[in-house]
């Protein structure tokens, strides 16, 4: 048995009573307050290992070596603390062996670079630490805390002084992924932490024996960016199932390998491929990562069985700001195997077997100072044919069906926005109205000359042109050949006439905000305008008009609180009640238009009122005399809520007096009622009526409402309606849909969306999805039926996985891929 020299227990149990006698408290010892006289044979510690402890020292001055039992904390340089119930130290070599419950823990510490070396925790049953070299060796039931990862095993070494983590055969998580490898470290790439497994294995299955492995000879980790596998082998359990050479597979959707398999009727069987990876920057060989990468490509390979193969290409700048009408360039090609495959009854001829898409969505910042910005803008699409966005991209379709091209340089300040810009005519099939070019120059309402008085203008100068679509136009000259004079031969040669022009327009209007009394709020409007139209095709006579508005707008506001009213069951918690009665009159005066003469900036049919405002009237060529009154009132019902206002209620109710209708020569228009009701975060009511009162009205109805409701966590469902009556111009509709979804057991799910028109019980869209949890994985199978009012329906199918917790490899659910 080790003998060490002298044995300080004894004289620990006599120092109290000296204590008492000297009326000293007692403290907690150090290794400084043992070298008393008497102990002068003991040897000095080293100023790299501090120790406290309220236990037993022993030591042994040939050796160089200290005991300490007890709770002892050991503090090094760099920050280190360490604590545990036995440690031995080597003076002489600057080492300690530290064993029973051990812990470390360095706070966040700068290097002699300067460096920046995160926090970290690790936990072991036996920790070696040489503070010469500034490490510590782990070992027995190893647990190492560092920011979001997890590490444990049996062994780890780390250097606290460069911050150094190399691990070798430890199982690691970063957030939701769970790592395993022969050798585990961690690097630092300009300020980016990243993770580095030799022949390692990921998954994001934490149970004892996961069901899945993503398994490779190297893999990278940058926790909250991308993981990156160099060859990379998947395991399904124990048997290998997948292999590549490569995988840079970022934690964003923007990023990595996305696939998307389906039936559609007019796709046939599908798989929708999709690769994302940044371009630019420069390639770091250790970890395989571009530096300072900034140009995001998506590689689409997409397989259709009745359609062919498309392959694509998409590009973007991220160093934009962010900008869901900036979406750069986009490039698309498929050689249709069956162009003449249709969505819809409408007969489309011969359509050319190359089927592609240009389209350029960029912006590039010319100047910029301050809160001045001037930019050049491309906005382009074009495309084979009028049917393209209608065959692959139905999505869009349905928002935009008929896409502009502009390209045009812009000046954005505090006070204005002027610009230079051109409409093209890239798509012939389309109908479309050109700028060859346009120049503008919009003010905002501001003070003149720090008075009350506000100003506000807008000048516009341009050459303008609207064509018929081309095979339009044909149709209508083939027509016109074998029609005798008459209503429709007229109708037509209107049509195929040539309607273009160059129009300078200005418009300006004073505003003044009064509040007499702080009870009233009055504001008159005054405002005038010249439009200089030439060069009119069809032989028209240049011409002009004179703009004269005059108009006031008036309101006011009662309130009153009721703070008994509580119920947290539809989230009152006292109500603020604001009545706000209002009158707007609008009166303008302009020169009549000749009746030959045919605009192109005109009124489209709307169930909503039109802007009483010149300013905001968009119609330019559609400006005529009118003279309204519109009258309404304002109900809100404010609640407290999370320290704020909340609008619990909101009610608008208004309508339109007509002294002078520049459209259907009415008297009164509709009342309208706009509600919104938001009584709870799982549940919003939005509700808009408008029906005739008076005679010489609208004479039409029209009900939209829309409700989102979630009664448990475990469903969740929106029923939308809107019902159209008697419209002059638009189509009778009365349409439902309902969108919902059940949870009907942790592993399962079921969702639906259905959309019905009524008026002629056509069931348009039909979707049903089922989801099942397969505990590391989630499935989904949609199947869609879709009604085209022709003689065969439209099916789609699709199946969708999605990896749970590992968002690079989440798929959006769309079952009609829209």
């Amino acid at each position: 048995m080790r003998q060490f020299g002298i044995s300080i227990l004894l004289s620990l149990c006599i120092l109290p009573l000296n204590a008492q006698d000297d009326a000293i408290q007692n403290k907690p010892a150090g290794e400084n307050d043992l070298f008393a006289e008497g102990f002068s044979d003991m040897p000095e510690m080293p100023s790299s290992i501090r120790v406290t402890h309220d236990g037993t020292l022993e030591f042994d001055s040939q050796k160089g070596n200290f005991l300490f039992q007890g709770r002892v904390v050991l503090r090094g340089d760099n920050g280190i603390v360490l604590k545990s119930g036995r440690v031995l130290v080597n003076a002489q070599a600057e080492t300690a062996k530290l064993t029973g419950r051990v812990s470390f823990r360095q706070k966040a510490t700068k290097d002699d670079t300067g460096r920046t070396i995160p926090g970290i925790q690790l936990f072991a049953d036996r920790v070696h630490l040489n503070a010469k070299t500034k490490t510590v060796v782990l070992d027995g039931n190893v647990s190492i805390y560092q920011g979001p990862s997890l590490h444990r095993g049996n062994h780890a070494e780390y250097h606290y002084g460069t911050g150094h983590l190399d691990t070798r055969g430890l199982a690691s998580g970063l957030g939701p992924i769970l790592l395993e490898s022969d050798r585990f470290r961690m690097i630092d790439r300009h300020g980016k932490k990243a993770f580095i497994g030799d022949n390692a294995g990921i998954t994001t299955h934490d149970v004892a024996a996961p069901n899945y492995w993503l398994r490779s000879d190297r893999t990278t980790i940058y926790p909250n960016d991308r993981v990156i596998f160099k060859n990379l082998r998947v395991y399904a359990g124990k048997t290998p199932v997948f292999w590549l050479p490569y995988l840079a597979q970022p934690l964003n959707t923007d990023l990595g390998y996305h696939f998307l398999p389906g039936a559609k009727s007019n796709w046939g069987a599908y798989l929708l491929n999709r690769y994302g990876i940044m371009l630019g920057g420069e390639l770091d060989e250790e970890t395989g990562e571009r530096e300072d990468a900034w140009l995001l490509s998506q590689w689409h390979l997409d397989l259709r069985s009745r359609r062919g193969v498309g392959v694509g290409l998409d590009l973007l700048d991220t160093r934009l700001q962010h900008n869901e009408n900036l979406t750069g360039l986009k490039l698309y090609y498929l050689h249709d195997a069956d162009p003449s495959l249709e969505r819809s009854a409408v007969p489309r001829g011969n359509v050319n077997a190359n089927r592609w898409k240009l389209e350029l969505k960029h912006r590039l910042d010319v100047a910029k100072r301050g809160d001045n910005h001037t930019y050049l803008d491309f906005d382009i699409t074009a495309l084979s044919d009028r049917y393209f966005l209608e065959d692959f991209e139905p999505g869009m379709f349905k928002i935009n069906p008929n896409p502009d091209n502009e390209v045009g340089i812009f000046h954005r300040h505090p006070r204005y926005l002027a610009g230079l810009y051109t409409r093209l005519r890239l798509n012939d099939f389309y109908q479309t109205d050109t700028r060859l070019p346009e120049l503008f120059f919009d003010q905002i309402k501001a003070p003149i000359c720090n008075t009350p008085i506000l100003h506000e203008g807008q000048t516009t100068f341009g050459v303008y042109d609207d064509r018929l679509a081309d095979y339009y136009a044909n149709e209508l000259r083939r027509e016109a050949s074998t029609l005798p004079p008459g209503d429709r031969l007229t109708e037509i040669n209107g049509l195929l006439a040539e309607r273009g022009y160059t129009r300078f327009h200005t418009w300006h209007e004073l505003t003044l905000p009064l509040n007499p009394g702080g009870k009233v709020a009055i504001t008159p409007r005054a405002g005038i305008g010249y439009t200089q139209y030439s060069s009119v095709d069809g032989g028209g006579k240049s011409f002009n008009r004179t703009h004269l508005s005059a108009g006031i707008d008036a309101s006011m506001k009662f309130s009153r609180v009721y703070p008994e009213f509580v119920h947290p069951s539809w989230g009152v918690d006292g109500l603020l009640h604001i009545f706000q009665p209002y009158a707007n009159f609008s009166q303008l005066s302009t020169n009549q238009l000749d009746s030959s003469f045919v605009g192109i900036e005109t009124l489209t049919p709307s169930t909503r009122p039109r802007p009483l405002e010149v300013g905001r009237f968009t119609a330019t060529d559609d400006l005529r005399d009118w003279s309204i009154l519109r009258l309404g009132a304002r109900n809100r019902l404010l609640t407290k809520r999370d320290g704020d206002s909340h609008e619990w209620l909101v009610m608008d109710t208004y309508m339109d007096v007509f002294m002078n209708d520049p459209e259907f020569g009415r008297n009164t228009s509709n009342l309208y009622n706009d509600i919104i009701w938001q009584p709870l975060p799982w549940m919003r009511v939005d509700f808009e009526t408008q029906f005739p009162i008076a005679a010489g009205g609208s004479g039409f109805t029209e009900i939209a409402s829309h409700i989102t409701f979630m009664p448990n966590d475990a469903l969740e469902f929106s029923i939308g309606s809107r019902q159209l009556d008697n419209h002059p111009v638009l189509q009778d509709s009365n349409r439902i849909n309902l969108r919902a979804y059940a949870r009907i057991s942790e592993s399962w799910g079921i969702g639906l969306y259905q959309q019905w028109e009524l008026d002629d019980n056509t069931p348009e869209v039909q979707q049903y999805n089922i989801y099942h949890d397969f505990d590391s994985w989630t499935a989904s199978l949609g199947l869609m039926i879709r009604d085209n009012r022709d003689d065969s329906n439209e099916y789609g199918l699709m199946l969708n996985f999605t990896l749970k917790e590992f968002p690079a490899v989440r798929l959006p659910l769309s079952v009609d891929n829209e």
